[in-house]
């Protein structure tokens, strides 16, 4: 079974309605300055070298429905079974022969460059395009500092075990549903275990969750590794002959292609999208284009084209259907002459999609070095060009326990994402005794606390007894339990506007006087509209905008942000005129209650036709029926009504 496991009944509300506000806020935002929470599978799911197929489609499942959306992978040429294996060592066949008949001495890497969950049945679907449609390393924790410092990523955990050089394979079968593992050295694998199961168990996962209310964009980050050798497990792994290396049908983008195509974002489409803006990126309705400011365009012949620019996810989710990247991490040297060209054209190249930045911390948890805000200077104001695209850091060492409350927010990730870095986990959490499979509690409150717009608890849901505006608008709030995070507040209350820059996202700034939301539409200065924060990095920068406005501000007061649930309870949208998207149009709802009727008024006037006709049909010879019912075109098939 590769199926991946749903357990979204976990994600309780509010949980799942602030991921899908957050969501929803960045759709207009290139997806290079979206942070999200990364892990490595190695770490997360065989830190103890257990690699069987069920244990992987579980654990990789809880990542997945903890809200982790990068994953570094670790996949192995196993020359002898001519397949792309999880499983560091080979499983038996042909080894590798060294080229220079010595093991190579090191595995040393190269740097290559949102109760408001909805039933399933009143979710609405986002179809696949058809083809002709136009449509490791973490250096060591002091009691000083922690830190972060990367120079190459690679999410390998090397064995120090030992073995015999010659081991006896022996069957274990740990895990009910499991074939057999083969005990090999100190890892146990099942042969299965392979990037095409993985590929298979992510491919069900993203089939169950093309609706507009759970879609997301998933990265793979593939490392790249030789098996070691069978006979020798612990050894350093050889590098493949040239006939060793993987045949054109071997290759991984074969295996990604073959699993994955209709989700898949390629090299080759965001050259052509950048080379042609006018005509993609910005061919959306208005309410959908880009926000200005994150990447640089300018115009070349008759076509606007960018060279640093990367879409939406509104664009690559809602328009396009795609839904997953794929890119090379590192490449060991003992792989060095495997073809990436070859995959050039699904998978991009090494460094495409990561930067990754050095962070050190004190043992409070305070970010000492790294963080990519930096308070705003009038003179040299910030800009998303600077450095924060991509940007990325491993986590210090966390010690969350085996039970951790997913309320409370992890200091360090907040920390990091605030500061515009998506966190990356490089560790097995719990005091490294359980695996995401085995625990998933602490991969939960990991990636609760990379949420950096609504406070734990909220948003605050609807109920029929309240008044239509309480709850139903968001505020941020500079001072108390959680500074910086947004409430529900009332939506006939008079408060203070936040105020976005029409050309810079970084630059905030707060009105001096106060209303209703409704009035936000012309409460801010000119060049500046009533906005909400789409990134935490913008988030941050309004935070800052907010202490500077003191001592006009009270302590506690909130200001008012452009989002609201004012159409449908617990339906977050942007703008007093917006309606909820995941509801259908008006004039459609008339439809379905128009055409039951119309189709009794014709079932009835045909068994009156019919009785008619039966009763002629004596006096005639012979009679002409060609008369056929004529449904109503097109019926109505929506699916999805929040509540």
């Amino acid at each position: 079974m590769s199926d991946w496991e749903d357990w979204d009944a976990d994600l309780y509300a509010p949980w799942d309605a602030a991921f899908r506000v957050q969501r929803d806020v960045a759709l207009r935002i290139p997806i290079n300055y979206v942070t999200v929470p990364g892990v490595s599978l190695t770490a997360a799911c065989f830190q103890d070298g257990q690699y069987q197929d069920e244990r992987l489609r579980k654990c990789f499942s809880n990542l997945l429905g903890a809200g982790f959306r990068r994953f570094f992978v670790d996949v192995y040429w196993d020359a002898g079974r001519k397949s792309w294996s999880l499983c560091p060592v080979e499983l038996g066949g042909e080894e590798p022969t060294p080229e220079d008949g010595t093991p190579n001495p090191s595995r040393e890497v190269r740097e290559a460059a949102f109760p408001t969950s909805l039933p399933w049945k009143d979710r609405i679907r986002i179809w696949p395009r058809q083809e002709s449609s136009g449509l490791d390393a973490m250096s060591s924790s002091s009691s000083a500092t922690r830190t972060a410092t990367v120079t190459s990523i690679n999410l390998t955990n090397n064995p120090t075990s030992t073995s015999s050089l010659v081991p006896t394979p022996s069957p274990t079968d740990s895990h009910s549903g499991s074939q057999p593992g083969l005990q090999v050295g100190p890892y146990n694998c099942t042969s299965s275990i392979t990037l095409s199961f993985l590929a298979d168990v992510l491919q069900n996962q993203l089939e169950d969750t093309s609706t507009t209310l759970d879609a997301f964009i998933t990265y793979l980050i593939l490392n790249v590794h030789a098996a070691a050798p069978f006979s020798n497990p612990n050894s350093p792994a050889q590098k493949p002959s040239q006939g060793q290396l993987p045949a054109p049908d071997n290759l991984i983008s074969k295996v990604i292609n073959g699993n994955l195509s209709d989700y898949l974002y390629t090299p080759n489409q965001l050259r052509d999208e950048r080379n042609n803006v006018d005509d993609t990126w910005f061919d959306v309705a208005n309410a959908d284009k880009p926000i200005s400011g994150y990447y640089r365009t300018q115009k070349v012949g008759s076509n606007l084209i960018t060279s640093d620019g990367w879409p939406t996810e509104s664009y690559m989710e809602f328009k396009e259907y795609y839904r997953l990247l794929v890119t090379f991490g590192t490449i060991d040297p003992q792989m060095s002459s495997y073809n990436l060209s070859a995959d050039a054209s699904l998978i991009f190249a090494p460094g495409t999609i990561s930067s990754l930045h050095n962070t050190t911390f004190s043992p409070s948890g305070d970010l000492e070095s790294g963080c990519l805000f930096t308070p705003p200077n009038p003179a040299l104001p910030s800009s998303p060009h600077s450095n924060s695209s991509w940007a990325s850091s491993l986590t210090p060492p966390l010690d969350l326990g085996p039970n951790p409350n997913t309320s409370t927010p992890i200091p360090e990730i907040t920390t990091l994402t605030s500061c515009g870095l998506s966190s990356l986990l490089n560790h097995t959490l719990a005091n490294a005794n359980f695996t995401a499979d085995a625990n998933r509690i602490p991969y939960l409150a990991f990636a609760h606390s990379t949420l950096w717009s609504f406070a734990p608890g909220e948003p605050t849901n609807h109920t029929d007894s309240e008044k239509p505006t309480h709850n139903r608008c968001a505020a941020i709030y500079a001072h108390g339990e959680y500074p910086g995070r947004w409430r529900t507040v009332d939506c006939a209350k008079r408060y203070k506007f936040a105020c976005q820059n029409a050309e810079n996202p970084y630059l905030w700034s707060v009105t001096t006087k106060s209303g209703t939301y409704t009035e936000g539409a012309t409460a801010c200065p000119q060049n500046t509209t009533f906005s909400v924060p789409h990134t935490a990095l913008e988030n941050s920068y309004l935070i800052s905008s907010l202490s500077s406005t003191r001592p006009s501000l009270s302590p506690n007061e909130p200001i008012l942000l452009n989002l609201n649930a004012l159409d449908v309870p617990n339906c977050w949208v942007f703008s007093v005129d917006s309606t909820c998207p995941y509801t259908p149009p008006t004039d459609q709802s008339r439809t379905r209650i128009v055409v039951v009727p119309a189709v009794a008024a014709v079932i009835v006037f045909v068994i009156t036709a019919l009785t008619v006709f039966v009763k002629c049909a004596s006096n005639r010879r012979e009679g002409k029926r060609g008369r056929r019912r004529r449904g109503v075109g097109g019926g109505w098939d929506y699916e999805g009504v929040p509540s």
